[in-house]
């Protein structure tokens, strides 16, 4: 089965309009992962979330099949 991209075409409007979550929760996933040094960020989207894993592991591997996103 071929990966249908959905998102590419309108990376902008869904960046725009997709939710933000609180630093809590950020906070409360790094607090529940034994070492906090790798966080993998898988379907990332507009990278929101990896960026706000970044100020809490070493390092953050984000991924997204789609290609703009």
């Amino acid at each position: 089965m071929a990966f249908q991209d959905y998102f590419s075409d309108d990376a902008a409007s869904y960046a725009a309009h997709r939710p933000t979550y609180p630093r809590e929760l950020y906070a409360w996933l790094a607090g529940i992962v034994p070492e906090g040094i790798v966080a993998w960020d898988c379907a990332t989207g507009n990278g929101q979330a990896a960026i706000a894993l970044a100020d809490h592991f070493e390092k953050v591997i984000a991924t997204d099949a789609s290609e703009a996103q």
